[in-house]
């Protein structure tokens, strides 16, 4: 069992690799999806998967640090931008 989820794990890893250089982007997506779930597979058959919860764990919080940071620099650089559509309205009839 162990040695067949190794095998489709190799193969989901080079036509992953194979997508993402043929511009596939959501094929190599769901591949990589893929290749997370049969590395927990994998993992359980050994006995790992307290380890392997942690880690997958710790990169989902990380992940999540990383938007939070970004939607806040994101907020933080929005400033309100106030058009005053009179001046636009005395500089267009100047112009004529």
């Amino acid at each position: 069992m162990e040695v067949g989820l190794i095998i489709i794990l190799f193969l989901s890893n080079a036509l992953a690799l194979d997508c993402l250089y043929n511009h596939r982007i959501k094929t190599t997506g769901a591949l990589i999806i893929l290749n997370l779930c049969l590395t927990v597979a994998l993992a359980y058959q050994f006995k790992q998967m307290e380890k392997i919860f942690y880690l997958l764990l710790g990169c989902a919080g990380l992940v999540a640090l990383f938007f939070g940071v970004k939607l806040y620099l994101k907020k933080k650089k929005e400033a309100p931008i106030i058009i005053d559509a009179a001046d636009r309205i005395i500089e267009e009839k100047e112009d004529k």
